[in-house]
């Protein structure tokens, strides 16, 4: 499985601190996951299949820096070691 967030870049993550960190600062540590831009959208986890179709949407907006990391390790996603980053 696949993972993907989606947001705006700017205005709602403006005001949710904690997801804005968890998206730019964890979010690429982990293996198998991508930010996708979208103008106006609120910040949520997309969970797609091998052929990239939409299985589960999660809303981001009210967990905090921990609870978004926690909901990807209960997904079962990892985090990226030094070895991966090379």
């Amino acid at each position: 499985m696949k993972k993907c967030f989606q947001s705006c870049g700017g205005c709602t993550l403006n005001r949710l601190s904690d997801v804005k960190d968890f998206i730019y600062k964890d979010v690429p540590n982990y293996n198998n996951v991508e930010f996708k831009y979208i103008r106006g959208a609120a910040p949520e986890l997309v969970l797609l299949n091998h052929n990239n179709e939409e299985v589960e949407r999660l809303p981001l907006s009210s967990l905090t820096r921990n609870e978004c990391n926690d909901l990807l390790s209960s997904k079962g996603f990892t985090k990226k070691t030094t070895r991966d980053e090379i």
